[in-house]
């Protein structure tokens, strides 16, 4: 285990030889460094707000998951065990948990690609179960069709024979219209129940389970919402999807730039609730901003441009609306709305 010694100034005035050979510095070296020069550009305001607090007084411990950066660039997972000494500076205690977290990472992707595939799985059977139910119609449609045109040949034509083709082409074409509109109804959910939802409870539940890919990607998160905002009417586990879909584009559309940094806002105002995601990413190219929310565009390489169609959808189906901003200084925002006091009926 580590063992460091902090001084008023955060400075280290102490290293054992275990967190020397941690980090790849000598003990003279730490002298000259504080925590936060040791750590990721990325992590780094997070870290300063609970130095400080130690620091004031304000707290007289914490413990930490965070990573820190070699000497040779290498960057480490620690567990951080800090102690405040009042007047005088800190002690902190580290584990190297590097190893552990690269077996976390690899079953987390593990999960992924296995839920990915199994996605795929299901839109492929639902796809071929789709095609099936159309193209019976259609076939008859064809077939009818052909006859008709059979029977128009003759000398003289078959009128009551070609009327009847007609007649089981009209019946096939409302057949297949029935098969859509089958198929729309599946996919607006109508069945789900609507309950009071707490957005700002909703977004750090959803939060909490980004965590992990936050911190993998060493992204400054930054949260400001509205103590104000009232209780929405809606099917919780879509709103949540929602959620974690503008969250999860958000984290992927960083993975280009250095510095990344997300923002997520709650407001209340004119009886309705906003909820804005923005990020320090690469951006929208404008030519795309009018095709982002459409069924199969991507920017992706394996994308499948379901995730902010469906977004949308859902959205909407709650009276409300999703929108794409541009990022105050870089990057994208996304923000929808939604309605208060809307009833059960008409969020269906």
């Amino acid at each position: 285990m580590g063992v460091t010694v902090l001084g008023k100034t955060q400075h280290f005035t102490a290293a054992n030889s275990t967190f020397q050979s941690m980090v790849g510095y000598t003990e003279d070296e730490l002298k000259k460094l504080t925590p936060l020069d040791i750590t990721p550009a990325g992590d780094r305001e997070a870290n300063r707000v609970v130095l400080k607090e130690l620091q004031r007084g304000k707290r007289q411990h914490y413990e930490l998951t965070k990573r820190l950066q070699r000497k040779d660039g290498e960057v480490i997972w620690v567990q951080l065990y800090v102690f405040g000494i009042p007047d005088q500076g800190a002690v902190g205690m580290t584990v190297n948990i590097t190893e552990k977290m690269r077996a976390e990472n690899a079953l987390q992707v593990a999960r992924a690609e296995l839920a990915r595939s199994a996605h795929v799985s299901r839109m492929g059977a639902m796809t071929a179960s789709i095609a099936h139910e159309i193209n019976q119609p259609l076939a008859a449609i064809v077939a009818n069709a052909s006859a008709g045109l059979r029977w128009m040949d003759r000398t003289p034509p078959h009128l009551n024979e070609i009327r009847e083709s007609f007649e089981q082409i009209g019946q096939e074409g409302r057949r297949a219209a029935e098969v859509i509109d089958s198929i729309r109804s599946m996919f607006k959910s109508k069945e789900l129940a609507h309950v009071s939802v707490d957005l700002n409870q909703l977004i750090r539940e959803v939060l909490a389970l980004l965590e992990g890919p936050i911190q993998k990607h060493g992204i400054a998160m930054h949260t400001e919402l509205d103590d104000a905002l009232v209780s929405v009417t809606g099917n919780r586990v879509q709103l949540q999807q929602v959620l974690f879909n503008l969250l999860t584009n958000a984290i992927e559309a960083m993975e280009s730039v250095a510095n990344r940094s997300m923002l997520v806002r709650s407001e209340f105002g004119n009886g309705e609730v906003k909820v804005t995601v923005e990020d320090s990413g690469s951006g929208i190219d404008p030519k795309d901003i009018d095709k982002i929310f459409s069924s199969f565009f991507t920017t992706k390489v394996e994308g499948m441009g379901m995730g902010l169609s469906i977004c949308r959808s859902i959205v909407e189906s709650h009276g409300g609306r999703l929108s794409a901003l541009r990022g105050h200084a870089q990057g994208a925002a996304f923000q929808f709305t939604l309605p208060i006091g809307l009833s059960d009926t008409d969020a269906n």
